[in-house]
């Protein structure tokens, strides 16, 4: 991105060859003398940054972050070394801000709920305003399903975020299937945000737990760089201390549990069907 004088660029920046999956620093190069220049690093910023933009000035940069399943907007002044949390609801896509810096538009979603697009104020920091209205005949119609956020202890006691989503017509005292969904990646992470199939299994009276082990981002790259060389070491014993713990919640039918996944989740689905493990279904 160009900066408001046309004199620098802002971009995104990894610097471990051959690795995808290093973290994503904000950096900036002048054109003129080729002179490049990072202003993050894993000390001051260690999850991944997304999307940039400078401010009005030129003298900050705006950008998205992948932080524990959701994707916050910080404003970043390089001066003063400040992070500003400007405004966090689960999903951010499409990000715009407004040449004034005043407020900012952008597409918002989250497990329980469609994308739209939605406003916020950056200056008073007022409520969110919501624009579009494209997907309410759907929201009136369909019981689209929220999450609940849970943390269990995972391999080395390091804690494991798991979205948890309870299907329709959820009763506390009745019991339910458990399907366990691994993500691909593996250093990636589940967001919360709204996705087809984590509405259709709990519309056909799944539970399903979403969990976020050893190799995911947005908990720092120490933790997502875990995975690397350790394909089937913690991320395994994490979806599998999860799964104990899920086993143990009263609405949960311990007999009838089963684990999904595609691309790594599909390696991990292949690496627990050959070791001991309680589920009833590998897909």
């Amino acid at each position: 991105r160009f900066s408001p004088d046309g004199k620098k660029i802002a971009y995104l920046s990894q610097r471990v060859p051959r690795f995808e999956s290093d973290l994503f620093r904000l950096a900036v190069v002048d054109p003129a003398t080729g002179e490049a220049k990072l202003l993050t690093d894993r000390n001051t910023f260690d999850n991944w940054a997304n999307e940039v933009r400078w401010t009005a000035d030129g003298k900050g940069l705006y950008f998205t972050a992948q932080e524990k399943g959701e994707t916050p907007l910080y404003r970043f002044t390089p001066a003063t070394g400040k992070f500003d949390r400007l405004a966090a609801h689960a999903t951010f896509d499409n990000m715009v801000i407004d040449p004034s810096g005043s407020f900012a538009l952008a597409v918002r979603r989250s497990i329980g709920e469609p994308a739209e697009v939605w406003r916020y104020d950056l200056s008073a920091k007022g409520s969110p305003k919501r624009l579009t209205f494209f997907n309410k005949p759907v929201e009136d119609e369909v019981d689209i399903r929220p999450a609940e956020r849970l943390s269990i202890p995972g391999a080395a006691g390091k804690p494991v975020e798991v979205f948890l989503v309870k299907p329709h017509g959820f009763d506390p005292a009745k019991q339910y299937p458990l399907i366990v969904n691994i993500h691909g990646g593996p250093q990636q992470q589940w967001m919360d945000s709204f996705r087809g199939d984590w509405q259709v299994y709990p519309g056909s009276g799944y539970i399903v737990a979403l969990p976020n082990p050893h190799g995911s981002n947005g908990y720092g790259q120490d933790y997502c760089d875990a995975v690397s060389g350790d394909w089937g070491g913690k991320a395994y014993e994490d979806v599998m201390k999860v799964t104990e713990s899920l086993a143990k919640l009263p609405y949960v039918d311990k007999d009838r549990m089963g684990a999904m996944g595609w691309s790594y989740g599909g390696y991990m689905i292949n690496w627990i069907e050959g070791h001991d493990n309680p589920f009833k279904c590998l897909a």
